[in-house]
């Protein structure tokens, strides 16, 4: 029973409500997403299977989880050459994980889920927190352009018309000019209550667990508004030579935002862009510090994706990227869906859980595919809260692999 694979309490795990913490799905049955299709809970949603030692698997994509040492995780082993059909998939414990292992990451393209906010909700604090600022005095929120930046035409109309549907006072004067400056600011209670709604606030102007619980169109809407503010497109025009990238020193909220993604079916990358660095302030003296900062990048296919599904509003940004993908006759050459391993060390230990998934036997655990409760795995021991034929007070039941369904041997 030591040997129960077990996930931490806040890895996000993708249903068909949207996106969930393992905390907001204890004791309740809910329908996991895998690979963008549905699967029923065996138990009871998850449940505490004890206080155990964890290990966090790191990728070089950026990638996170934090489980037991014993829970399988599922790699993928390439193709021994290019000619070759013997690429294969294959569970293994997390603690068995080595640097180079490619781990499968959850391909959810055409995945939708309803839930709370509009698209045009998301695109306001998208814009919001890439662009946008809260003003102590008056207590507004406020959504900004700059009048120097090629094709802010529609990000601004789009902005006016969803900011107007949150209710304005008689006397709102619509966009102002920032003093001295090229930004221009649109500014009101109504983005201010909004925003508190998702957990947003002066001193949290950041991608928050709500936002990350909002509707797969909320989604759509809050990725384009902060691609639009904070994102911009790179590359030459060859198969997988075109990138759009978002820059921040918000490691978290970058990570909060690849998650989003992958639950749109777009794969994404992390990569430290510049250290922490001392500058000197020259002739008035002094010096400063800039923090560390960091590049979420979305490549090839999954730039391609991205623009299917999320886009951009400014119209320099859509244009530029159709100048440097319509001659590309061969299309983006399409990678697995994986990551690599960087890392796995210990961690702390905490209280875990497990969960029952019917057919696959598996779930996404921020964007990885998870094994659960040790079915198919034969002889690994599962907790079944609730089930007929449970043997033992603690209720522990034996799990054996059966083709097709899900099979049980007595415990002693």
């Amino acid at each position: 029973m030591a040997a129960n694979p077990c996930v931490v309490d806040s890895v996000w795990v993708l249903t068909s409500e949207g996106a969930r913490q393992v905390r907001d799905l204890v004791g309740i049955p809910f329908t996991a997403v895998l690979d963008g299709k549905p699967y029923g809970t065996l138990s009871n949603g998850f449940f505490k299977t004890g206080t155990k030692d964890v290990v966090k698997v790191r990728t070089s994509e950026g990638h996170e989880v934090r489980l037991t040492a014993g829970h399988s995780v599922l790699t993928y082993i390439p193709k021994s050459n290019r000619y070759a059909t013997d690429a294969r998939e294959e569970w293994v414990a997390a603690g068995d994980l080595k640097p180079g292992t490619l781990v499968r990451l959850s391909d959810n393209l055409g995945a939708s889920w309803a839930g709370r906010g509009t698209e045009g909700q998301g695109y306001v604090l998208g814009n919001l927190v890439g662009d946008g600022t809260f003003h102590t005095y008056g207590g507004y929120g406020a959504v900004a352009f700059w009048d120097t930046d090629p094709g802010f035409e529609p990000v601004r109309d789009y902005l006016y018309e969803e900011v107007v549907k949150l209710g304005a006072r008689s006397d709102f004067k619509g966009w102002h000019r920032v003093s001295q400056s090229d930004q221009y600011r649109l500014k009101t209670t109504g983005i201010r209550d909004l925003a508190a709604k998702f957990d947003i606030a002066q001193g949290r102007k950041t991608v928050t667990p709500e936002v990350e619980r909002a509707s797969s169109g909320f989604y759509r809407g809050f990725l384009r508004g902060l691609f639009d503010a904070d994102g911009h497109i790179e590359g030459a025009s060859t198969a997988g030579g075109v990138s759009i990238r978002l820059t921040s020193i918000d490691l978290p909220a970058l990570q909060a935002v690849q998650r989003m993604l992958a639950r749109l079916g777009i794969r994404s990358v992390i990569r430290k862009l510049k250290d922490e660095q001392v500058h000197d302030w020259g002739e008035r003296g002094g010096e400063y510090t800039s923090r560390r900062s960091y590049r979420l990048i979305a490549a090839g296919a999954n730039a391609a994706r991205y623009m299917q599904v999320v886009g951009f509003l400014n119209s320099a940004k859509t244009e530029k990227w159709e100048a440097l993908t319509n001659d590309m006759r061969r299309g983006f050459y399409k990678n697995p869906y994986t990551a690599t391993v960087e890392s796995v060390e210990p961690d702390e230990r905490e209280d875990v859980y497990d969960v029952m998934v019917s057919e696959v036997h598996a779930f996404d655990g921020n964007g990885i595919v998870l094994h659960n409760c040790a079915q198919d795995l034969p002889r690994k021991t599962c907790w079944n809260p609730g089930r007929v034929g449970r043997r033992g007070p603690a209720g522990w039941d034996a799990a054996l692999a059966e083709p097709g369904g899900v099979g049980r041997r007595r415990g002693p």
